[in-house]
């Protein structure tokens, strides 16, 4: 690319300028407006992950998945966690951790690539879930039937990388957030 070539982005869209030519372009946006996160327990025969059966009336309804949410207002990271993992679950997170994975889709509801911090939570092992409207089944499932048990791709490798991590828990690259 020569290097006088460049580009402007703003609210209407993006123009590239080459040689002093304007030139205009369109871009599938990149958003990340929330989060994505793994619920996980200790149990006497190892870690199990928490999935959530969407409700039908919801998006991607009948998928299984974890905990997701939007951010309201200023809230951080770690605040759209609990919040959610409370309004979705019942449960309250003993610890936060955001790992260094994200979870990337393309969100055909409002045309843009959705790129979403892959966080872990942990609760305790006799903490009961209560569901909210948004979700109708939920299990406690050991790594490979997690993965089995997600409807899409990146949250197996989501799984993946979980486990790997959970191996030592917690894992070196993880970073304890707090509300």
């Amino acid at each position: 690319m020569p290097a006088d070539y460049y580009l402007s982005a703003n609210k209407q869209g993006s123009q590239a300028v080459n040689n002093g030519h304007m030139t205009d372009h369109t871009f599938i946006r990149i958003e990340s407006p929330g989060v994505n996160c793994a619920v996980v327990r200790e149990e006497d025969d190892g870690w199990k992950i928490l999935l959530l059966k969407r409700a039908p009336t919801e998006t991607y309804g009948g998928s299984w998945g974890f905990v997701t949410g939007r951010k309201r207002g200023t809230e951080t990271v770690a605040q759209i966690v609990q919040r959610e993992i409370l309004e979705e679950t019942g449960l309250t997170p003993t610890r936060v951790f955001a790992t260094e994975h994200v979870v990337q889709f393309y969100e055909p509801e409002v045309d843009a690539i959705w790129v979403l911090p892959l966080i872990v939570a942990t609760v305790n092992p006799d903490a009961e879930v209560v569901l909210n409207h948004e979700n109708t089944e939920f299990a406690w499932l050991p790594v490979l039937r997690a993965r089995n048990r997600v409807s899409w791709k990146n949250l197996m490798r989501s799984i993946d990388l979980i486990y790997d991590e959970l191996e030592l828990f917690p894992a070196r690259n993880w970073v304890e957030i707090k509300p």
